[in-house]
């Protein structure tokens, strides 16, 4: 198991900016998206990650490539999840309450969803594409994205449900305050100046994240 528990600052501050450069593109895009625009470039970055792979991924009702829901209906569907969410720091002492641990899972429930046809996982969306569309609509709130190379790093073999996403999580949370006790700051003082407004969660996958 390798988090970022025992990183110094000039190594945590390494393996950021080792981070995938056009990961780092698709972040800064996605933040300049106006709202009215969101949900069409949600569907754009998370294709461009690969997220649902293999299967295929819901588009919007413009695009009409399959039936209901599209990613409109998901999105809203979130929104009074992503509400509770607000504020949410995945760096706090206490950061899972029980309202929040029940967003989450309704979050998992929803972009499940994600996918529309395809043979893996029984056409649904794994941890890998869930963790990926909640880390975008939170801005980085929570993370990292759980994919194959953050798991490695963690020793975590499997994501197969909700439960089990909040545990790595609650992991997660830990080896960010082992850091923050070691170092004496917070991510984002610790953090590339370029990076410094990120949220902890989208820091944590930028660190952890393929480069």
């Amino acid at each position: 198991m390798t988090g970022i528990a025992n990183l110094d600052i000039a190594e945590f501050q390494v393996k950021v900016n080792r981070f995938s450069q056009q990961y780092v593109l698709d972040w800064t895009c996605w933040l300049n998206t106006p709202h009215c625009s969101r949900t069409a470039q949600f569907g754009v970055i998370m294709r461009r990650w690969q997220a649902c792979r293999p299967n295929k991924m819901r588009r919007t009702r413009a695009e009409n490539l399959h039936d209901a829901p599209y990613l409109e209906d998901l999105v809203q569907q979130a929104a009074q999840h992503l509400q509770v969410l607000q504020g949410f720091d995945i760096g706090d002492n206490r950061p899972f309450s029980s309202q929040t641990q029940s967003a989450l899972a309704g979050l998992w429930d929803i972009f499940e969803n994600l996918s529309y046809d395809g043979r893996a996982r029984k056409g649904n969306t794994g941890v890998v594409g869930i963790s990926k569309a909640v880390m975008l609509l939170t801005n980085g709130q929570v993370g990292p994205a759980f994919d194959s190379k953050v798991r490695r790093h963690l020793g975590i073999r499997a994501i197969d449900n909700a439960k089990e996403w909040i545990q790595s999580m609650c992991f997660v949370s830990r080896d960010i305050q082992a850091f923050m006790n070691k170092n004496s700051m917070t991510l984002q003082q610790a953090a590339p100046i370029q990076h410094a407004t990120l949220h902890t969660g989208r820091l944590y996958d930028m660190a952890l994240g393929p480069g």
